[in-house]
């Protein structure tokens, strides 16, 4: 078997009719989720169309927590975990317009025990801030993915995303390494 590359969209390794970033997803977000390797962040821009409309010329207010939860969910594969969401918090700050190419970045706060921790911004292309978002994960085990998705998935994949997982988790262990002593280097030169 060929060694798996970490993920870098959530294509890499979600199934095709996921509603946030499935192509086979007639109604789905068609988001791509991307991880970026420098920073260990899920950055991209984004344009939700009309049929998610909420207030006339707006976006509604659950798509854009779909949009965040599922952005901060991949967030957690590309460094290594299955998760499922335990809480979302979102604070909307302005109203978001359909149609036009917004900037969704999202980061890992914290890791205890078995769970993670996260925050999202979504920023209007002006840079004006439209909504954020915290959320923590509940981490799972592969006993309970084997559990879950029995039926779903055949051995195969299960093997397939348990590599890809593995590969995530070393990038982020590396990313985690540069960012301290990139931290550890500025610290030292008074900043």
């Amino acid at each position: 078997m060929i060694k798996p590359l970490p993920s870098q969209t959530a294509r890499d390794w979600h199934h095709p009719n996921c509603y946030g970033c499935g192509p086979d997803n007639a109604k789905g977000l068609h988001a791509d989720f991307p991880f970026h390797n420098e920073t260990g962040e899920v950055r991209f821009q984004h344009s939700v169309e009309k049929s998610f409309e909420g207030a006339p010329g707006f976006v509604h207010g659950g798509v854009i927590a779909a949009l965040l939860d599922e952005a901060q969910g991949t967030l957690c594969f590309h460094v290594g975990h299955f998760v499922m969401t335990e809480q979302l918090h979102m604070k909307y700050h302005r109203a978001m317009p359909l149609e036009t190419q917004v900037s969704v970045r999202c980061w890992l706060t914290a890791v205890r025990k078995r769970r993670l921790y996260t925050r999202g911004t979504i920023h209007s292309p002006s840079g004006e801030l439209l909504a954020s978002s915290s959320a923590s994960w509940y981490v799972l085990t592969e006993r309970i993915l084997q559990k879950l998705f029995a039926e779903r998935y055949s051995p195969e994949d299960h093997a397939r995303n348990a590599a890809i997982l593995e590969a995530n988790r070393k990038r982020a262990r590396e990313i985690r390494r540069r960012l301290r002593q990139v931290v550890s280097a500025s610290n030292q030169a008074g900043f």
